[in-house]
């Protein structure tokens, strides 16, 4: 997790009302663009002092809480965790209990894939320029990817029972960037709905959340007859959530339908440079250091948790279609969508009758 930021802290601005009636705030954050929007509930009005005070407050933290993972888990800002472990290898460093828990968890997403998603590909990627087209060499890859193995990557604890964490390669380089935003989504949510926030839409970057429905005319209709009866749980129609098309066509290839849950993208047209003819994309195998040789172009994940999605996003991709398909059809509650280089479009078992697929 980079930033090109003061030391990774995020621009604001104040909550505005949006147009599906909820409040919304948006800033810069984690390298990309963050969306944040709170809805009331069935019976309520954002336009109540009491109700946009509660909407407000709820933006407001998870801004703040924006602003500490950033600083926590940027691999560029000095006092960061990631960056006082790569400062401090081999020895252990102290660090907060939400980085070791990330880390705990992205262990499990590494070994699940059996070594395609990697946390220390950063040991890798950092050779690359996909801004500039700079390919690495074949020797600098080679040497970097002997200090690639997320083994490397070590936690325990103090003698206070605090979390430690330690980099056993000093020329290994940890970066949480591919897994940290469904973490930190997964966090907001927890930060919504204990400020009572039942009906909300997160999108960091593309990394999107939702919950309790999307606000609509149905749902304002019933919430006119319950208002005097006071605030009931959100009931809105699903969330629609679009799959970008990854063949540029500035549309969207298919649409998902989802209440409660999360969608995460990783695909190959995210970043990438053609060079003789050559496209290099940004996913890196870890097994050569070059750009995964497959025939998926997008692989969107969908599940309850945010983390799932992005854990299990880069793999779907390495995997190729067929493969994808398999590995995440035996995974509980998670399902996906891949989009192959023959632009056909392929979805998994727990998603009929809630995907609609766009012609071309």
């Amino acid at each position: 997790m980079r930033s090109g930021r003061e030391h990774g802290k995020p621009r604001t601005r104040a909550a505005f009302l949006d147009e599906g009636g909820g409040r919304a705030v948006t800033f810069a954050a984690f390298d990309t663009e963050v969306r944040l929007h709170a809805y009331p509930d069935d019976g309520e009005a954002a336009t109540s002092p009491s109700v946009r005070m509660r909407l407000d407050t709820a933006l407001e933290a998870c801004w703040e809480r924006c602003v500490w993972f950033e600083r926590r888990l940027s691999r560029t800002r000095p006092d960061s965790d990631i960056a006082r472990a790569h400062a401090a290898s081999p020895e252990p460093i102290a660090v907060a209990l939400e980085t070791a828990e990330l880390l705990e968890l992205a262990f499990g997403y590494c070994e699940r894939s059996d070594g395609r998603f990697d946390i220390t590909m950063g040991t890798v990627t950092s050779l690359w320029d996909f801004h500039a087209g700079r390919i690495p060499s074949s020797r600098a890859l080679a040497q970097a990817l002997c200090h690639v193995d997320y083994r490397l990557v070590q936690l325990g604890y103090d003698a206070h029972g605090a979390p430690t964490l330690a980099i056993a390669d000093p020329a290994t380089i940890l970066d949480v960037g591919g897994i940290a935003k469904g973490y930190i989504a997964d966090d907001l949510a927890k930060i919504m709905t204990a400020h009572g926030i039942g009906r909300f839409a997160l999108n960091l970057g593309g990394n999107v959340l939702v919950r309790g429905g999307r606000p609509d005319s149905a749902c304002a209709a019933k919430s006119v007859a319950q208002a005097a009866a006071g605030p009931v749980p959100p009931t809105g129609s699903p969330w629609r959530v679009g799959i970008r098309d990854p063949f540029g066509r500035a549309r969207h290839r298919a649409v998902v339908d989802v209440v409660d849950g999360s969608v995460v993208t990783s695909g190959l047209h995210e970043r990438c440079f053609i060079r003789g003819g050559t496209t290099y994309h940004h996913i890196l195998d870890p097994t050569t250091g070059m750009p995964a040789a497959t025939d998926v172009v997008s692989a969107t994940i969908v599940a309850a948790r945010s983390l799932d999605c992005d854990g299990y996003s880069t793999t779907a991709v390495m995997l190729g279609a067929a493969g994808a398909l398999a590995f995440v059809e035996a995974l509980d509650g998670v399902d996906a969508v891949i989009v192959d280089d023959a632009d056909r479009v392929a979805w998994t078992s727990g998603l009929d009758g809630r995907i609609r697929v766009i012609g071309r």
